[in-house]
This record gives C-alpha cells, sequence and structure tokens, in this order.
C-alpha cells in the first residue's frame, strides 16, 4: 500500500537502497544514464509522446507497490540487453554533467493522486498515474529524507530534450508535485548530482 510522507527527527538525508547502486560512487549512475540517453535519445517523438518511449519489451510492473525496485532492474537489464543486441561496442562514456540536451526528472510514486493532468498538458509522455516512460528511468532511490515532507521514494528519469518543454507544462499541471525536475527538488541525489545540469 502506498506510503505518504511520515515524521523523523531532524537530520541530514540517507540514502538506503538504491539501483543502481549510488552508495559508494556514481559510477553506476553515469553508466545507467549513458545508457537511457543512448536508448532515448533516437526514440524520442513529440508526434508519439505516449508510446515512443514505452517500449513494449521493457514494460514493468506497477511502481505503486512494494515490488517497485524489481519494476526498475527489470527496465534495466531488458534495456541493456537492447542496447547490446542493437551495438555490441560498448558506447563511448559521456562526460560527467552531459546531458545531450536533456534533463533529469524526479518522480514521487506514492504522492501521485493519479488525475491525469500531467498526461494530457504532455500529450502522453506522463502515463495518467503521472509516471514516466519506463524506456527514460535512469535509476530508483529511498532515502530517509530531510525534509520529513520528502517522500522516501523516487525514480530519476531523464526527460529527451524534445519533451522538455512539454515536460514543464507537466510539472505545472500537477498539484501534488509528484513530479519535479530534480534540481528543484530536495532528495540527497539532487544534492549528489548538482553538477549534471
Amino acid at each position: 500500500m502506498p506510503r505518504g510522507p511520515f515524521e523523523r527527527a531532524p537530520g541530514p538525508s540517507r540514502l538506503l537502497y538504491s539501483t543502481p547502486d549510488c552508495a559508494q560512487s556514481l559510477d553506476a549512475f553515469q553508466e545507467s544514464l549513458t545508457e537511457t540517453i543512448d536508448w532515448c535519445g533516437p526514440r524520442a517523438r513529440r508526434e508519439t509522446a505516449a508510446t515512443c518511449l514505452r517500449t513494449p519489451s521493457l514494460r514493468p510492473r506497477l511502481l505503486v507497490d512494494e515490488h517497485r525496485f524489481s519494476a526498475l532492474e527489470h527496465v534495466h537489464r531488458e534495456r541493456g540487453h537492447a542496447v547490446k543486441r542493437a551495438s555490441p561496442e560498448p558506447a563511448s562514456p559521456r562526460a560527467p554533467g552531459d546531458l545531450g540536451g536533456g534533463r533529469l526528472l524526479v518522480f514521487f510514486p506514492d504522492d501521485t493522486t493519479s488525475d491525469g493532468g500531467a498526461a494530457m498538458a504532455t500529450g502522453g509522455f506522463f502515463d495518467d498515474d503521472n509516471v514516466p516512460p519506463w524506456d527514460t528511468w535512469v535509476g530508483m532511490f529511498r532515502e530517509d529524507p530531510e525534509p520529513a515532507q520528502q517522500s522516501e521514494d523516487y525514480v530519476i528519469s531523464w526527460v529527451p530534450p524534445v519533451f522538455v518543454e512539454a515536460v514543464a507544462q507537466g510539472i505545472q499541471a500537477n498539484p501534488e508535485s509528484c513530479i519535479q525536475w530534480l534540481e528543484d527538488s530536495t532528495t540527497l541525489m539532487a544534492q549528489r548530482l548538482k553538477d549534471l545540469r
């Protein structure tokens, strides 16, 4: 069952769990980001916003239950296999901070009211539950957050350049603030990734 924000004693945020594992270093995050950009960049089309970044073979379980981390692991695994089939040579690593013209987005699955406003504002980039397309998912994180109003679980996804303006409109249409630009969020990963803007 989804849980909302909880009360805790004041103190710094702590990362409890992440996929990929970012406890010691951001290298795994950077690898996932590079793969996400390489996969999504050529597929991103404004005219097919609802489908172009929802590859059927990568389709995960819902993010609103206790299996959300395995859902993200499924996307990573299947996307990794698809990337290797398409290009056996490893992709050139991106320089830290290189977002390929896109932006990073954070989605708090426990905070969505599933009102469909962001989906309507973006032509289907977000679904009716405000979930960004699964092809764009870079990582999922659980933290013991400060401030206490922030939910503990969130997904970071990459927004291709052609969708940045539409996603900004979707964020404006989202009254519960379950979708935010990463740099505008209070997440620990926003602090750790502040150079990726």
